[in-house]
C-alpha cells in the first residue's frame, strides 16, 4: 500500500509500506444515507428530552476534508436528495454500534 507515482507534493502521505488486516465481519449491503436519516430522525423523536444523543449520532462531514474533495461533499453529501442511496461516511465505530443496536 503507498505511493505508487511521484511524490510531487512532497506530503509524505503516500509512503509505500505494508498492510495487515485481521478479519472482521461485514454486512451484505452497505448502510445508506437514507437509512441513517431515519435513524437520526428515530433518535430524534424517541428521545427529545436528551438532544445530545443525537447530536453524538450526527456523522463527521469533514472526512472530505482529508481527500481535499469538493465542497459539495462537504456540505451536502449527507442530506441532499440525490445522495440518498450513497454509502454513509464519516461514522465513527461507536456510532455504528448504536445504529445496529
Amino acid at each position: 500500500m503507498g505511493q505508487t507515482e511521484q511524490d510531487v507534493m512532497h506530503d509524505y502521505r503516500g509512503i509505500a509500506r505494508r498492510v495487515t488486516v485481521s478479519s472482521f465481519y461485514i454486512d451484505e449491503t452497505e448502510v445508506s444515507n437514507i437509512d441513517y436519516l431515519e435513524y437520526l430522525f428515530w433518535l430524534q423523536r424517541v428521545h427529545a428530552s436528551m438532544p445530545q444523543l443525537h447530536r453524538k449520532a450526527l456523522p463527521d462531514t469533514l472526512v472530505w476534508l482529508e481527500d481535499s474533495m469538493y465542497n459539495y461533499y462537504i456540505n451536502y453529501y449527507f442530506r441532499h436528495p440525490s445522495t440518498k442511496n450513497s454509502p454513509v461516511v464519516g461514522i465513527a465505530y461507536e456510532q455504528a454500534v448504536s445504529f445496529c443496536k
